[in-house]
């Protein structure tokens, strides 16, 4: 797992994310229950639409290691940016996460120094000498 603080960094904050949606639904529903229903309606339909976009950056955050790098990085900074207006107090950190998962998600992987690459003529007398070793 080459791309693993982009996942750990989207998986995190989706589930986090995911989490204070349901509080949403709960401080909706608490709406509705106090005779407010206009409002109340109006937070679950906005409590819907972040969960859907909650939902959609646990996903993308998930699928780091098979997307491209900028790709991935502008999807989710695209999902933290449109996380970031419900951020008063409930949204902030998934928010943070996201974008920071964005922005990491923009640095060139290197190869580390003790990988190398066998030409595949090689590789077939490697793997012929090695049988040949255990007879």
């Amino acid at each position: 797992m080459k791309r693993l603080p982009e996942f750990l960094l989207g998986l995190i904050g989706g589930l986090i994310g995911i989490c204070m949606s349901f509080f949403g639904f709960f401080m909706s529903w608490a709406m509705f229950s106090e005779g407010e229903s206009e409002t109340g309606m109006v937070f679950t339909f906005l409590t819907i639409g972040f969960l859907l976009v909650q939902v959609a950056g646990l996903v993308v955050g998930c699928l780091a290691n098979r997307m491209n790098n900028k790709v991935f990085g502008g999807i989710m900074i695209g999902i933290g940016v449109l996380t970031f207006p419900a951020s008063i107090f409930t949204m902030l950190i998934p928010a943070g996460l996201y974008i920071a998962a964005g922005a990491v998600a923009f640095r060139e992987i290197k190869p580390k120094e003790d990988e190398t690459t066998i030409p595949f003529e090689n590789e077939k007398r490697v793997a012929f000498d090695k049988e040949n070793e255990m007879m």
